[in-house]
């Protein structure tokens, strides 16, 4: 996986507005560095209550042709079997797991106990 430059538009906010330049994403999915806090993020969800919050973008360098998302080793709302698309945006908390398959094998589990949420 690799992390957007800060000038990548993301859905109508650029990388910057997401994440600090401190950002790193260590082999075991630990995530360190900054998320900071986002509000009125429209293009991320048309659902008030998912505009709002922390988001950890990432493009993953495995392709495939189906994915899931897993928060907390539950498959996320729609996240199942999807179409494989390499550019992703996760809405996070410090709490969270999300662990990423790709054609049902697991390409990386993510953790934020290491993340700053501004």
């Amino acid at each position: 996986m690799t992390l957007f430059p800060a000038g990548q538009d993301l859905l109508g906010k650029k990388a910057s507005d997401l994440v600090g330049e401190d950002l790193c994403v260590y082999e075991d999915g630990t995530v360190e560095g900054t998320l900071k806090a986002v509000t009125g993020y429209t293009g991320f969800s048309s659902k008030v209550e998912e505009q709002s919050g922390h988001y950890f973008p990432f493009k993953l360098t495995k392709t495939g042709k189906k994915m899931s998302l897993k928060k907390n080793g539950v498959a996320a709302e729609g996240k199942e079997n999807m179409t494989f698309d390499p550019e992703i945006i996760l809405r996070v908390s410090k709490e969270d797991t999300w662990k990423i398959e790709v054609d049902e094998s697991e390409v990386i589990t993510f953790n934020f106990e290491k993340a700053v949420l501004e």
